[in-house]
Formats: C-alpha cells, structure tokens, sequence
C-alpha cells in the first residue's frame, strides 16, 4: 500500500450530490456522480481526447467548468450544456509550446483562465498568461515571467472582491523565492510582485488557503538538498506583510512532502506525507500556535492520494475549505488527515 502520485477531482453540489472528475486509462476526462445520499450512480465521459492536465471549477448554480491541455497541443474550454459535454477549442500551440498547470476560475459570469506556457528556446523562463473567455470570444495577455532553474512549482490563484492573488515561486537573485502578485480585473494589469520569503533553500510543494479575505495561510516543503522540512507563514492580505518575522516549521526534517491547509469546523490543519504516511498537526487559533504532528500509523496500510476539492456551498465556515485534500481510492472515498473520519467519508456505504 503506498501514496498515490498524481490527483483527482471530488465536486460537491448544493443538493450534496458528490462527483469524481479524473482521467481513466486512455487519458481522457472521465467522470462519477452520486445521487443525493452519496451513492455511486453512474459514470460520464467529457472529452475523448488523450489529455495532459485539466481543471475545473464550479460556480453559484452548480454549472462546472473546465479547461483542459491535450498531449496535441490544444487548450480546451468544455460546458455541460443541454444534457451533454460541448468542447470549445481555445488554441492550438505549435511544437516547441506547451502548456503546465492550467487553472479555470468562474467570476462575475465570465471565465478566467490562468495557465504557464513554456518555451524549448527559453527553457529557463516560463510565462504566466490570463485569458478572458466569454461567448466564444477570448482575449488573453501576458501578465508574469517566472525564472527557474530545474523544476517550476504550480502557482496559486485566489479570488479577493476585484482582485485576483496570484502566489508563485521564482528565482530571485540566484535563489527561488515564494512572490505575490495582484491582478485587476477591470483594469486587467498585474501589480508588481512582492517577494514574501528571503532564504537560500529550495522551496517546492506550495500551498496556501485563503480566510475570511483577511489572511493568507501559505506552507511549503524547504529542501536542504538532504531533507525536507514543512514550513509555514501567515500574510495579511491587505498589507501583504507577513504576521511573524519568519516561516514556522511543523515537522522535523525528513522527507515531508506535498504539504497541505485544509480549515474544517474552525480548527486549521497542515497535513503532508511522510516515509508513505499521513502526518498533520492543527492549529486552534489560525495559525498562531501549532500542536505536535501526530503520525496516523494505520494510513502505512492503505493507498491515497491527493484530491482537488471544491463545494458550490463555501459560505459554510463549518464545512471543508480547502484546495488539496489526502483520501483514500474511488469507490470508497474517505478523506485523512483531519477531522473524525465519519464525517469524512464521502459516499455512503
């Protein structure tokens, strides 16, 4: 039994119906639903096209949205319309072109989609660009340069009232650093970035969670080149300065790998995998004071993965809000780490 590489999808709808998006054997977009008391029901095929990466969102009417990256090249918006999946092709990049990390986000009725686009002649640099779909019609820009030496970590997008915060890493004088940006959507510009840490080591598996439009809960994996240690940090959103002087660290230094915030009836946890387990510790008081990690031996038993999680129901602050979660393989899908785990299980038995 061992962790899962790669991720999936787990959407849940108002009416509390539970859908599972990820890509079968053939690499195409494939989907589960539930019915409403979480029983599996039936399956569903969006694109038939050999798939790279995809993400989705879903908005206040339980529509979902997706962008996807074919292994030929093209970018895809796909819409569930009249009972059946519509494919709109955006783009078709040459060769010497690709596309990583592509985000979709629903806003004020208009889809924004955020991806990086990589070239062979630029192997150093990679391009953060915004595109604005609506009827059909799309404009896009160039809004970030990122600079890299081997690995180009994901970035992170937030929605803030008008604002939209994009959390990145790039080098910053011969070291890689986690960097903040603002891009406004009326004016369609990116503020200049602010570089939020100031340290040597590597730093890889970002995540972060957003609170009450306040607070910006970041965490990461340092590497040393020989460990990887679990680090956190608190930003004020508006100031954009940093609560404490310095990142915290959570673990001991080992191989603690993909570092996750999930906030879950008022208590904030930092979860991650370590030597094939689940580890987490949780904070009572957002942040300002951790409890030890406590290693959860019998996950050593059992396969995960990670799950991207989204509820068209985020007004609930009792609920799950996060973006990656750890839980167990369909059909029984059971999220770890946090919580009781009776009230983490996601289809009922």
């Amino acid at each position: 039994m061992a962790f899962i590489r790669g991720y999936e999808f787990v959407l849940e709808n108002k009416f509390g119906m539970v859908l599972n998006f990820y890509l079968n054997t053939q690499k195409h977009i494939e989907y589960i639903i539930s019915d409403e008391k979480r029983k599996w029901k039936e399956k569903g095929l969006v694109f038939n096209q050999a798939t790279e990466k995809f993400h989705l969102d879903i908005d206040d009417n339980d529509n979902i949205h997706i962008i996807s990256y074919s292994k030929n090249g093209c970018l895809y918006y796909h819409q569930y319309l009249d009972k059946e999946w519509v494919n709109h092709l955006i783009f078709h990049y040459p060769t010497g072109q690709r596309i990583i990390y592509p985000i979709i986000k629903h806003i004020n009725n208009q889809i924004h989609i955020f991806y990086y686009l990589l070239h062979d002649e630029s192997r150093d640099k990679a391009y953060l660009l915004h595109l604005k779909f609506y009827d059909k019609e799309y404009s896009t820009n160039h809004i970030i340069t990122v600079n890299n030496h081997e690995y180009i970590n994901p970035f992170k997008v937030f929605v803030n009232d008008d604002e939209i915060i994009i959390l990145y890493t790039s080098v910053v004088e011969g070291h890689e650093q986690v960097l903040i940006s603002k891009f406004n959507m009326s004016t369609e510009k990116c503020s200049d970035p602010l570089c939020i840490t100031s340290s040597k080591d590597k730093k890889i598996y970002i995540d972060a969670l957003p609170y009450d439009a306040k607070m910006l809960h970041l965490i990461w994996s340092k590497f040393d080149e020989e460990y990887l240690t679990v680090q956190y940090l608190k930003l004020d959103i508006d100031t954009m300065t940093a609560d404490k002087s310095k990142p915290v660290s959570l673990s001991s230094k080992s191989s603690c790998s993909f570092p996750i915030l999930v906030h879950y009836k008022k208590i904030l946890w930092a979860i991650w995998t370590e030597m094939e387990k689940i580890v987490s510790c949780y904070s009572v008081d957002m942040g300002e004071n951790w409890s030890e990690p406590h290693i959860h031996e019998e996950t050593k038993k059992i396969d995960f993965k990670r799950y991207r999680y989204l509820a068209s129901h985020t007004d609930n602050k009792e609920g799950i809000l996060c973006d990656f979660v750890f839980g167990t393989p369909y059909p029984n899908i059971e999220f770890l780490g946090f919580g009781g785990e009776n009230d983490d299980e996601i289809p009922a038995k």
